[in-house]
């Protein structure tokens, strides 16, 4: 398409305005229907809404009182209160990821008949695992934490997994 510039320099835009006239009815019918179908295919009919719970844990960093009164006699200045450092995150990162945590979860809450994982497939376990990997994350944050996300069909059912989840952590 050729632009058209007016006498004086300007953009002439009268072509644009007569061709959005000239096909203001099918610009319009398209608009209305694409509009239409965003609603639909965004509605709960459509997709099922899925509710996230997280849980944000802080690794302690493993000190003691002998090693804090050490620290104090030496000169050497540790603050006995603080966060862990990053080898603590990468160990509950390993914790949380564990086959362990997984199957207390998926027993306690039975996640099997929650997720409607048929009981007689052969395959059953991969599909519950797949399904918990889906819908379970961990990931460290910026700050050296650990974040537990859970997404569910059920908000309560997503927050009691992430608190149980943690508790677990703090059991181990």
């Amino acid at each position: 398409m050729v632009s058209k510039f007016a006498e004086n320099g300007d953009f002439d835009s009268s072509g644009f305005i007569y061709f959005l006239y000239f096909w203001r009815k099918p610009l319009l019918i398209i608009t209305l229907l694409a509009l239409l179908a965003s609603i639909f295919f965004s509605s709960p009919l459509f997709i099922t809404p899925k509710y996230k719970s997280t849980v944000i844990l802080y690794p302690v960093a493993t000190n003691s009182i002998s090693k804090a009164l050490m620290s104090q006699q030496s000169g050497i200045k540790e603050d006995v209160m603080g966060f862990g450092e990053e080898e603590q995150t990468e160990q509950m990162l390993q914790i949380l990821s564990s086959n362990k945590i997984m199957d207390r979860i998926v027993s306690k809450f039975n996640l099997a008949e929650h997720y409607g994982i048929d009981q007689e497939s052969k395959y059953k376990n991969t599909r519950l695992a797949r399904e918990y990997d889906r819908n379970v994350s961990f990931r460290q944050t910026e700050y050296m934490a650990v974040k537990i996300s859970v997404l569910d069909t059920d908000p309560q059912m997503a927050a009691d997994i992430a608190n149980s989840i943690a508790e677990l952590l703090d059991s181990a």
